[in-house]
């Protein structure tokens, strides 16, 4: 194919991975507000969360795997950029919180399906960790698709990372109010 080189080949496939990942974390974020203004979270609702969740998985999937391949094309230049590094940094976050949210959020939402969540005590000690999770994880995809956007960043990895970290404490610090003052939560 000499209309395509493998590079480019690899790009395609990491951007629909990252579109994949993100619309599915934004798209099941949405569902999930918009499913606890009742303060139930119905069958339904929880499978259409779960159809989501599969969206991001298989996004993330991809973009590991095309990034991976990615990486194969040029390593040396790929390792000295503070923009793949803090991209890898970052999907790695994305990553664990998906493990993190499959492991212990999912299945307490699923116990509680069709039950009033705010009158059980478990729901109610861990849901700051479930809107962290959920902060982490829409601000981690739209990072990662605004630093896939730029052909690099001016600042090196340390303080890419610094930023990463201060702007993710600030958002789920400011999550954690709106949710503490408006009581929908």
């Amino acid at each position: 194919m000499d209309w395509i080189d493998l590079k480019t080949f690899y790009l395609i496939l990491h951007i629909f991975g990252a579109v994949l990942g993100a619309g599915g974390a934004y798209v099941s974020d949405a569902m999930f507000f918009a499913s606890i203004r009742d303060r139930i979270i119905s069958g339904r609702e929880l499978q259409f969360m779960k159809i989501g969740s599969a969206f991001v998985w298989f996004g993330l999937i991809l973009s590991i795997i095309s990034g991976i391949l990615l990486f194969s094309t040029n390593p040396a230049i790929y390792i000295e950029s503070s923009k793949f590094l803090i991209k890898v940094f970052i999907v790695l976050v994305i990553l664990i919180n998906g493990v993190y949210f499959h492991m212990g959020h999912l299945p307490m939402i699923h116990r509680h399906k069709d039950h009033h969540y705010p009158s059980s005590d478990e729901f109610n000690r861990k849901k700051k960790f479930l809107i962290a999770s959920g902060v982490i994880s829409v601000t981690s995809w739209t990072f990662t698709i605004i630093l896939g956007s730029l052909r690099m960043i001016p600042i090196d990895f340390w303080t890419a990372l610094i930023s990463y970290l201060v702007f993710e404490i600030i958002a789920i610090f400011f999550a954690l109010l709106i949710f503490k003052y408006k009581k929908v939560f």
